[in-house]
């Protein structure tokens, strides 16, 4: 079982390298896309100590939360790495996120060669995914904060709903960002990509795509792929928040209990001592 990471990274760049190394310990590759707004150079540095098992993808993206960045960073990093550096499986991270289970696991897990991705039908009410956050035009601004931004989605907001013809009759599917495929899956998503230009511009202007555009593909594509729960934890304490709580080391013992692979998000500038709470308790082969 060979495994190539795409690992998004916007900050935070030995962070980035301690993930890595968790990560890297059974001959598997990493495609890491940083944010063009960020400065790649410390990033490079960061990881030169894993030689050529870890390569930066030649096209960069400017991210903003809740926009098409995101998806097009995704799509970018899957790309190169199928013609570049291919996998049996293709596991989506974020730069913030940390193993919580030995990698020797993972790799039997993923032998049996489904989707691990969340994936309901929309409308989807009761897990927040209403129709308007696709057939509304939205605008992703620099500031998610932004109180114009803000005005201007809620006037966008009162628009018909826009055409879903684009969609070119696929049912639109929602779930969690993070996910997981197999090799032949990620060929059929970049050829249904590479076909379908009005599809992808679509999806340019709705609420968060990168929690709809996959989970629509690959429910459209001509292989019936089984789904199963997808690879990463995330705890949300409150309704409504824009994101996940940062877990610490007073988390590490409740995360043994997860059937997840990786937990999100860790910021161990802040508590740095989590990295070895989480080598040492929890990715020991038990």
């Amino acid at each position: 079982m060979q495994v190539t990471y795409l690992v998004l990274a916007h900050h935070a760049p030995q962070q980035l390298a301690s993930l890595l190394r968790l990560l890297l310990v059974e001959g598997d590759r990493a495609v890491v896309h940083v944010d063009a707004g960020s400065d790649e150079t410390p990033f490079r540095r960061a990881v030169v100590d894993l030689g050529a098992a870890v390569t930066f993808t030649g096209e960069r993206h400017r991210v903003r939360w809740g926009g098409f960045g995101v998806v097009a960073a995704t799509l970018t990093a899957l790309r190169q790495a199928v013609r570049s550096a291919p996998g049996d499986h293709y596991v989506l991270l974020s730069g913030a996120d940390l193993p919580i289970k030995p990698i020797a696991a993972l790799h039997d897990e993923l032998t049996g060669g489904q989707v691990r991705m969340n994936c309901w039908p929309m409308p989807d009410e009761r897990r927040g995914k209403p129709m308007s956050r696709l057939d509304r035009w939205h605008h992703a601004p620099k500031d998610r904060h932004s109180r114009l931004a803000s005005r201007v989605n809620r006037l966008l907001q009162r628009l018909p709903a826009r055409d879903l013809a684009p969609l070119g009759g696929a049912r639109p599917h929602a779930g969690s960002q993070w996910w997981s495929m197999p090799h032949g899956c990620a060929e059929e998503v970049l050829d249904f990509v590479d076909r379908s230009p009005r599809f992808v511009r679509f999806f340019h202007h709705v609420q968060v795509p990168d929690e709809m555009f996959f989970q629509t593909v690959v429910k459209a594509l001509p292989t019936e792929w089984e789904l199963r729960p997808n690879l990463t934890y995330t705890r949300w304490t409150s309704s409504g928040r824009l994101s996940p709580d940062t877990l610490g080391a007073a988390d590490v013992p409740a995360l043994a209990g997860v059937e997840a692979f990786f937990a999100r998000k860790f910021d161990l500038d802040a508590e740095p001592d989590v990295l070895e709470q989480v080598r040492d308790h929890l990715l020991v082969p038990r």
